[in-house]
């Protein structure tokens, strides 16, 4: 069973993995010039502080304030989604300036032998704990964050292979003059493909911050058992509103009755809401279920009075 315990575990892990690789890729990119592995050592320093911005955001939302935080301190997750994949766009914009700018320069001469065993080792560890967080992710926003970047960081470490790989083959043909030049052309077309990650992650945790819908599959699920129970008590119309905001789900049920409606007892009631709760337990998440019976259908489409 996936617990907070286990979140903080596997947070704890994406931190000294980043902080590990980071230090290699920044002081052996140095070593060699390479802008391909420095961005990749500035990529998991990134990684490293915002894994730990995480921790600290994670930790304090388990600390329950019912009196601060009323409905959960939820919204937390997303803000910090966003604010960790800004920081991730703004390192790729930069790396893709400077990638251009080397280009223009004549390139970057490096050691190609170097380069390809740090490529090596850097590959087989990104790719190590990316499967580990990905195995774990369940529910987690937290988890799922940095399972991509994990992912992220093992696709830049495999084209940093691929690409010194391919620089070892060229000091062997006459085409050595190329050389220089690929290491700034890795960077241009690493960083940016990265441009699309964060801009769709930022996109997703903003449609939380506006508590927005969540993904249809969701929606139809908790459709489909609100149809079945009108079909039981004739009711007419019912009216769901789902917003998935971190790893919690508020979802409003109303239920508009009419003089064709079967009576439904405070009993009844509260059986329709243990069978919403019994039949979504495979959607997942957290869930905050209020579900509500009127005869009136302004009090179910109007919230604002």
């Amino acid at each position: 069973m996936f617990t907070k315990a286990s979140e903080k575990k596997l947070l704890k892990l994406s931190v000294f993995g980043a902080l590990f690789f980071a230090i290699l890729g920044i002081v052996w990119g140095t070593l060699i010039s390479s802008y391909l592995i420095i961005f990749d050592g500035l990529y998991s320093f990134v990684s490293v502080m915002l894994s730990l911005l995480s921790l600290l955001v994670a930790q304090y939302i388990s600390k329950s304030d019912s009196r601060r935080f009323p409905f959960g301190k939820e919204m937390l997750e997303p803000v910090v989604i966003i604010v960790k994949y800004a920081a991730i766009l703004i390192l790729c914009l930069l790396s893709v300036w400077a990638a251009i700018d080397a280009m223009l320069s004549g390139g970057r001469e490096i050691n190609v032998g170097h380069a390809l065993i740090f490529a090596v080792v850097n590959t087989v560890g990104c790719a190590g704990v990316y499967f580990l967080l990905k195995k774990n992710k369940a529910k987690s926003g937290f988890i799922q964050a940095e399972a991509n970047q994990w992912r992220m960081d093992t696709l830049l470490s495999t084209a940093v292979l691929v690409g010194f790989f391919f620089a070892v083959l060229l000091s062997f043909t006459p085409y050595q003059s190329v050389i220089p030049y690929v290491d700034p052309l890795m960077v241009l077309l690493v960083a940016g493909y990265f441009l699309k990650v964060p801009i769709t992650e930022m996109s997703k945790a903003f449609r939380e911050v506006l508590e927005m819908s969540p993904d249809q599959p969701i929606q139809t699920r908790f459709k489909e058992v609100t149809t079945s129970i009108e079909a039981r008590y004739n009711i007419q119309e019912s009216i769901v509103r789902i917003a998935k905001v971190g790893n919690k789900l508020f979802i409003e049920i109303d239920f508009i009755l009419d003089e064709h409606s079967k009576n439904v007892t405070i009993s009844e009631q509260d059986e329709i809401r243990e069978e919403i709760f019994q039949h979504t337990k495979d959607v997942g998440y957290k869930k905050w279920l209020t579900v509500s019976f009127t005869n009136e259908k302004k009090w179910a489409e109007k919230r604002l009075v």
